[in-house]
Formats: C-alpha cells, structure tokens, sequence
C-alpha cells in the first residue's frame, strides 16, 4: 500500500530494495502489482548488457557507459526543499544499509516520524538518452523479435533520488536508540533535541530511496 501511496503523491517509484548497487540504466521489471524486482529471470541487469548482448556495443562501450551512469553529479532535486514522509510501519521493509542497521533491534512503533529531507537527484543525460534511443531503434530494427519477450515489460531507470533520513524518536526511547547506534557504528549527521522528542539524522551515503523509469519499449530520447 505504501508503494501505491508514494507512487501517486510523488510520481517516483519507492525503492524498498534500496542499495548501492542500483545505478541509472538499470532496469526493472513491471512493479504495476507490487515492488519493482531487479533480478527478473531473463530480463538483463542493465539496458547496456541489452545492447552488448544483442552486439550493438562491445565490452569498452558498456565499461564506458556504466561508469558515466556511476558517475553522474548529484544535484539538488526539483523538490528539495520538501521532506518525503515515509509511513513508520513501512520502515522495516526498506532495506537500506542504514536503516536496516537499526530497525533490526528497534521497534519501528517507537519512531514517531521517519522521512527523507534534503534531497538530491542523478538524472541522466540528455546525451546518454539520445545515444539509448539510437541503440534502441537498432535493436527494434534488427534484433527485436529476439529481445521483445525480455523488455516488453522493463523500464529503465533515468533518475535516483537521495536525501538525508531523518527518524522523530520520543525521549524515553533515545537510550536505547543511542546504544543501538553506538553498537552498529552509525555515524550521526545531525541531533537535535526537543522538550518530549529527540530527531536523528544520516547521510544518505549515496544511497537512493527513490527512482523514476520510463518503459523502454516507448522510450524516447
């Protein structure tokens, strides 16, 4: 329910399956009745192997994209100044780094308000969708029939958001809160305390939380 939520407030696509591993060019197979899956059996892992499979690239060419999808700058996203809430009762199911670190031994009832703040985006290049888009009509053109079983139902992801995480804790529980902290090695990056709550922050870590995809078979560079 929380991903449809999302889905409809913010017009980006949850990623309960948050890691470092998810990069622009990644695709995913139809998360229309559910989470999106990155490891749909047949579907290839990103839409460069697409192309490097059907030889429209060659081993060079994938590195050569791959590393520009990794190194694309992070900018201030179109609605940084807004926090992303995310319902607490879903925290426990997004499985990122951080947060996995901390809801493993604390109860998810007890975090008051969990949201994401600050945010960032990578969106890809202009050029990288015109050069997709030209792989893209080759492929349709020559290898289609080969290839449309696996993409007919994949979308490619053109833009990752971040933000700093943010968990409202009441006061009677920041003892244990700080334990677990000091335990996983958790690295605040800001504290403030108030009158009956105390907020904690993290770096996102370059981690993202968010996605938009556009559905390859329509895609337009």
């Amino acid at each position: 329910m929380e991903i449809r939520k999302f889905r409809s407030e913010y017009k980006l696509e949850l990623i309960p399956a948050s890691h470092e591993g998810i990069f622009l060019g990644d695709l995913v197979w139809d998360p229309i009745l559910g989470p999106p899956d990155f490891s749909r059996k047949g579907m290839p892992n990103t839409i460069y192997t697409a192309f490097l499979d059907a030889a429209l690239i060659d081993d060079k060419d994938w590195e050569q994209f791959r590393k520009e999808s990794q190194d694309t700058p992070l900018v201030s996203a179109h609605f940084a100044t807004r926090n992303v809430d995310v319902n607490v009762e879903f925290v426990s199911e997004l499985e990122h780094p951080t947060i996995g670190k901390i809801s493993g031994d604390f109860r998810t009832e007890n975090i008051n308000k969990f949201t994401f703040g600050d945010l960032q985006m990578r969106e890809m290049d202009d050029l990288v969708r015109i050069k997709i888009d030209q792989f893209l009509e080759q492929m349709k053109a020559s290898h289609w029939n080969e290839y449309d079983g696996s993409i007919r139902r994949v979308y490619m992801i053109t833009e990752l958001y971040y933000g700093t995480i943010r968990m409202v804790i009441e006061k009677q529980f920041s003892g244990k809160m700080e334990a677990i902290l000091e335990k996983a090695e958790l690295q605040l990056s800001g504290r403030s305390e108030g009158s009956h709550a105390v907020v904690y922050e993290f770096s996102h870590n370059d981690v993202p939380f968010a996605m938009r995809i556009e559905r390859v078979r329509n895609f337009n560079g």
